[in-house]
């Protein structure tokens, strides 16, 4: 049943004309390997395989997340790593431990929200002002900084993950912060801030915030 599954989806993609195959957010590792080998069997193109992350930092099938990517990469896929649930903070301390122990190309694609040890993925996130849990309609209160996303996507090239994105919560500006930061100009760029234009900072932001603050603390 499960093979009949992915078999229908992946013929779907190749006759669509797909150049790859995304498999993602498998919190089994079983399950992920039998994608795989369906993608190899019916897709006959690279696959992309990446797990979700769950509290533990283990998959359902008690793997770590090196674990699962090494088994994975053995098993012939072409591109291996993690997707959703975590934010950049709490996803890249697994990605150095992948890309330490995985030949081939890994993949990092956090979820953009503001997870923390305590709270590191999205599900566990609590609203403070009401105690309760922000997935899934009050995720935005945790929304990443532009800054935050840049420098994710700066630590990934420097650690050496090759395949980089977001997932659930995505928005079109936060791409365009990934490509530019990775040395894309995509038609977008033309929206990105230029704050020589700013009637307020006139180009300098750093030095309207330090002549800000001084006016303060003088008052």
């Amino acid at each position: 049943m499960c093979t009949t599954f992915f078999q229908e989806q992946i013929e779907w993609a190749v006759a669509g004309g797909a150049d790859y195959i995304v498999a993602e957010t498998f919190n089994d590792v079983g399950e992920a390997l039998l994608a795989l080998e369906c993608i190899k069997e019916y897709g006959k193109v690279p696959a992309v395989i990446t797990m979700g992350s769950l509290v533990t930092g283990l998959t359902a099938d008690g793997f770590t997340h090196v674990e699962a990517s090494l088994r994975l990469e053995e098993a012939g896929a072409d591109v291996v790593g993690l997707n959703c649930s975590r934010g950049p903070t709490t996803m890249m301390p697994f990605m150095k431990e992948i890309r330490q122990q995985c030949k081939g190309p890994i993949a990092a694609l956090p979820v953009p929200y503001r997870t923390t040890p305590t709270q590191p993925t999205m599900q566990s996130l609590i609203v403070p002002e009401t105690d309760k849990y922000a997935f899934p309609v009050d995720l935005p209160a945790f929304t990443c900084s532009r800054t935050t996303v840049r420098d994710f996507a700066r630590e990934c090239l420097k650690i050496g993950v090759q395949y980089i994105g977001l997932c659930c919560g995505n928005s079109p500006h936060y791409i365009r912060e990934l490509a530019e930061e990775c040395g894309r100009s995509p038609p977008a760029s033309r929206y990105s801030p230029n704050m020589s234009e700013h009637y307020i900072f006139d180009g300098n932001v750093k030095e309207y915030h330090a002549k800000t603050l001084l006016n303060e603390i003088r008052t």
